[in-house]
């Protein structure tokens, strides 16, 4: 219903699902971020309030980009492969062994000139069909073509070392099984072993955000339905286990 799964895919292709539960997720995180913002402001006025978060709302935010290219032009946004809509060269390429994720930027001075000499392909430079970002998104059907012939001619690891020693922005693109080892992963500890009663060891993600006094993170596997109930009301709620057990015996818990 938000639009995602109809600007997701490749073109004149059909909808996509993204890879990753975005409703489901946003929703999370919007709700988290509106509570915290009700707890800041009952610091302020001592009231509590109603956080009203709607799955829909979540998937429409996310959308900006999306959203001000149809109301600023009046075009429906339209599936784009790994394309950027604006900015160009700005996708994935393939490579001899795989693919590589380029990222020039509007308004960096020399990227693109950099990349033209960096591939083999000098003469592009001065193509006045690609003379600047909106110009060669306009000839990208043209463009394309000439730099995929270019980026397979050496392997994914040699055009990293490249456009790393130059400064232009880009990245593998990973695997699963490739994200889970590498180097940045590890050191941030966003991969942990947790205990799962059915499964045993099972590694899971962590959570992103790094607190340097008060650092939170997964303690174990998600909870079975009422596993942690006795537990919680014996140590927020100072219920005896009597108490617990005619709870349970009147079907509140």
């Amino acid at each position: 219903m938000g639009g995602i799964m109809s600007i997701t895919g490749e073109p004149d292709g059909p909808p996509v699902r993204p890879g990753a539960s975005l409703g489901d997720i946003t929703g999370g995180l919007f709700t988290a971020i509106g509570i915290l913002a009700a707890l800041q402001e009952r610091e302020r006025s001592g009231r509590g309030q109603m956080v009203d978060v709607s799955m829909l709302d979540c998937q429409i935010s996310i959308l900006e980009n999306a959203f001000v290219r149809y109301f600023a032009t009046g075009e429906v946004p339209k599936p784009l492969g790994t394309r950027h809509p604006a900015a160009t060269p700005f996708q994935a390429f393939p490579t001899k062994d795989g693919y590589i994720v380029l990222a020039l930027s509007w308004g960096v001075e020399n990227q693109w000139e950099l990349y033209c000499v960096t591939i083999g392909r000098h003469d592009l430079i001065d193509d006045p069909r690609f003379d600047t970002p909106a110009l060669r998104t306009e000839h990208h059907a043209e463009l394309e073509p000439l730099l995929i012939e270019a980026m397979q001619k050496k392997t994914t690891a040699e055009w990293l070392r490249e456009f790393d020693a130059i400064g232009l922005p880009c990245g593998p693109l990973n695997n699963i099984a490739q994200s889970a080892e590498q180097p940045q992963v590890k050191a941030r500890g966003m991969l942990v072993d947790v205990e799962h009663p059915v499964i045993g060891k099972l590694p899971l993600p962590d959570t992103p955000v790094k607190l340097s006094r008060t650092p939170g993170g997964i303690r174990g596997a998600s909870p079975a339905l009422g596993q942690h109930t006795d537990e919680v009301l014996r140590e927020l709620l100072a219920l005896s286990e009597e108490d617990i057990a005619d709870l349970r015996e009147d079907g509140v818990i």
